[in-house]
């Protein structure tokens, strides 16, 4: 049985409030967005003809991806985007708006699923995330993609995990790569300090079991944090975050950003004003021209040298 929401039900999800892993505030606001964003993608979805769906991208592991690919040409610019959902809910079709605005533009996109709690913690959740990043290095050429320029993004659980997969050297080295083959990673309302997050969690009261169980216990939370992994030969980063958030704190990007241009990586932080964990994301994929898809583009568009 497939461990991740069914687009099909996504409505009553909203109707019943069903959260990954959200504060009350952001919960609303993120439901509400995803929900435009879904009435607008879906038929993409369904009918884009230039859509690979369900591909495998490791003979020993059950979830798939999807690659978009522009209508026409080779040698498109590429972005593997990890989806976020608490570590426990959602699937890579929910995300098809993030394709339908990026394709257009000349992007290849590449969007893939990922093992879900309770089936799964977090390190086979990212050597899932690290494979997926493997085959797309591997084989993205045929999708008109170039593989001298991909990058890796992912928002929330999904910058977690992302982040992981590029930082901590022993997952990508299990496929034969290194972080070195990426030309540049964006985080998007990332974990980047598990204990920090839970912290935060635990001041309001709040015991976030969910995160105890995907860690495998408090006693991993440090091996489990990107920022343990911080060094000066990652790629280009950019981190980009809402100043409104409430499921993630702000504070927890800014650790971050500092820990990575202390340690010499070229790091930008960008926060967006009035914005909270997943708002600013959802409501520019279902509206005209947004902040962060222009944001998404431009880091995009500048990312060469995968591999040198």
């Amino acid at each position: 049985m497939r461990k991740y929401v069914s687009v099909g039900i996504l409505g009553v999800l909203v109707g019943l409030g069903v959260g990954g892993w959200l504060a009350y505030g952001d919960e609303i606001r993120y439901y509400a967005g995803l929900l435009r964003a879904y009435r607008v993608a879906r038929r993409f979805y369904a009918k884009y003809e230039h859509l690979a769906r369900d591909v495998a991208f490791h003979p020993e592991m059950a979830p798939r991806l999807d690659v978009y690919s522009p209508e026409s040409g080779q040698g498109h610019p590429v972005l593997i985007f990890v989806h976020g959902g608490g570590w426990r809910s959602y699937d890579k079709e929910l995300f098809a708006p993030v394709a339908m605005k990026l394709v257009p533009e000349g992007l290849v996109v590449v969007i893939p699923d990922y093992t879900l709690h309770p089936d799964a913690g977090y390190e086979q959740m990212t050597h899932e995330v690290a494979a997926a990043v493997s085959w797309t290095l591997e084989n993205i050429e045929q999708y008109g993609g170039d593989p001298q320029r991909v990058g890796l993004a992912g928002h929330s659980a999904g910058a977690h995990l992302s982040a992981l997969a590029l930082m901590d050297e022993r997952f990508l080295s299990t496929y034969g790569h290194d972080a070195t083959e990426l030309c540049g990673w964006v985080g998007m309302s990332g974990v980047y300090d598990v204990g920090a997050e839970y912290d935060f969690w635990l001041a309001q009261g709040v015991t976030a079991e969910v995160m105890e169980e995907v860690m495998g216990g408090q006693a991993n939370f440090e091996r489990a944090s990107p920022i343990r992994y911080v060094q000066s030969t990652l790629p280009p980063l950019l981190l980009l975050h809402g100043e409104q958030d409430e499921t993630v704190p702000v504070s927890i990007s800014e650790d971050f950003h500092t820990a990575l241009q202390e340690a010499g990586a070229a790091s930008r932080l960008k926060i967006y004003a009035n914005a909270g964990h997943a708002d600013y994301l959802f409501a520019a994929l279902d509206t005209g021209p947004a902040e962060v898809i222009s944001d998404l583009l431009e880091f995009v568009r500048l990312c060469s040298g995968g591999g040198s």
